[in-house]
């Protein structure tokens, strides 16, 4: 299987989010991209099995299309990748097209009203998404479908209206792990924008939701919350943001009904600095399954001629977890000949499968060296720790790259990384790709 969030595995890869970045930087008018990329993946254990798997060569040829117009009221941006893949490995060789993804927005924007539409589609292994690290070496195939709208009337008025709409849904096929399911999940919200001055401005609507696994007994959540809320101008320099809710949930599990009310508010006061904001936040909300959690957070982000911070301390309390402390750290360094970066972060939450406590470390640390106009290094290393009371993963990932500037049209780019897996024993998997690609863009 391939993982992806590595530098192995995804630099210069040619994308429908990389054609749009590339057609941001034009203004104006219509632009086209067009891009294809041959790769060649060679990885030992790429699944991080005990004991491990044999060796797997992939080549892929990946084809993409970008398209963005923009005037003055509106923007469009669309963007489509896929690839053929060919696989040999210890299983025999197979031939596919997979690696797929679509992406569109559209945002139309005038003084009394804002439209904004987007659309995102992603089919790939199911363990290459890398949203959660016991998914790791999961196999079969994931596909996931986002659809989002919002509307906002009245932005000059007293009184304004905001309605947004979303759809979410994730299928997998020939998977074999039993907590990977089915899903979809539709979320609307209605509001009432209250303009009382310049420096005061009130709400007040309602969400909902509507969430359906389809595991054994097809689980369905609905969720209703009713909120209010005020954003004020304290001074020039504080602002306070204000919100009361009331959560209403409904959850259905094989004929067995489980209800859950409880108060989804938060208070936010942030502060300018000579440099940067301070903030301070302290929020509630109530879930079906784990019931009330409150946290507490403090943040500080500034900006400088070279280095770019964001930190945030906090603790949490959950009715079935306890009491945790959470925090981040994201610094950014502009080299003269590169960047650096270091980041920390700790998160807490709950499992409602295994109805336990998880709590998340990452550390991860990355090197960008630009040797000449044409060439760049990249180095990326990275650990996790995901600890539970039914089990404990850590996982150390190691990665080197470069891509260098051929022609005007033509890049090379390639890679090798290494990862090292502990969950019930020790997993190893080395891998390195080789990739050739072309990209052109015109104006009709």
């Amino acid at each position: 299987m391939r993982r992806a969030g590595h530098i192995v595995a995804g630099l210069c890869a040619v994308g429908a989010a990389c054609l749009t970045g590339a057609a941001s930087a034009q203004e104006g008018g219509v632009l086209l991209t067009f891009g294809i990329e041959n790769r060649l993946e060679i990885s030992r254990n790429a699944g991080l099995s005990v004991p491990g798997e044999g060796t797997e060569v992939a080549n892929v040829t990946l084809l993409s299309f970008g398209l963005v117009s923009e005037t003055p009221l509106d923007r469009l941006t669309f963007g489509v990748t896929g690839g053929l893949v060919a696989r040999t490995g210890d299983e025999g060789s197979e031939f596919d097209f997979g690696r797929s993804a679509l992406t569109f927005a559209y945002s139309r924007e005038v003084p009394s009203a804002a439209l904004a539409l987007a659309a995102e589609f992603r089919s790939d292994d199911a363990d290459s998404f890398g949203d959660d690290l016991g998914d790791i070496g999961a196999d079969g195939t994931r596909s996931d479908l986002s659809l989002s709208a919002r509307l906002e009337t009245g932005r000059t008025s007293g009184v304004g209206l905001a309605f947004g709409l979303a759809y979410d849904r994730t299928d997998y096929q020939d998977t074999t792990d039993p907590d990977l399911v089915d899903s979809e999940e539709w979320r609307g919200d209605v509001a009432a924008i209250l303009r009382f001055s310049e420096i005061a401005t009130g709400r007040i609507g309602l969400r909902y939701r509507h969430r359906e696994e389809e595991d054994l007994g097809t689980t369905t959540t609905d969720a209703t919350t009713v909120f209010a809320g005020l954003d004020y101008a304290i001074s020039e320099r504080a602002d306070l943001s204000v919100e009361l809710g009331y959560t209403e949930t409904e959850t259905e599990d094989g004929g067995v009904i489980a209800r859950e009310r409880g108060p989804d508010a938060s208070v936010r006061l942030s502060y300018d600095m000579p440099v940067g904001t301070a903030y301070a936040l302290l929020s509630v909300t109530t879930d079906a399954d784990e019931g009330q959690r409150q946290t507490f957070e403090i943040g500080r982000a500034l900006e400088t001629g070279r280095d770019t911070l964001a930190v945030r301390l906090g603790v949490t309390h959950g009715d079935e977890t306890g009491t945790d402390v959470i925090g981040a750290l994201e610094w950014t360094r502009a080299l003269p000949d590169g960047s650096l970066g270091v980041s920390l972060e700790r998160r807490v939450g709950y499992d409602a499968d295994d109805d336990e406590r998880v709590a998340d470390s990452i550390f991860s640390l990355n090197l960008t060296r630009n040797l000449n106009e044409t060439t760049t290094l990249l180095f990326d290393a990275s650990y996790a720790l995901r600890d539970s009371p039914s089990e404990r993963i850590e996982q150390v990932d190691l990665d080197a790259g470069f891509r260098h500037q051929l022609t005007r049209d033509w890049g090379l780019s390639g890679g090798v990384g290494y990862t090292v897996r502990h969950e019930g024993g020790r997993a190893e998997s080395p891998r390195l790709f080789l990739a050739l690609s072309r990209d052109f863009q015109f104006r009709p």
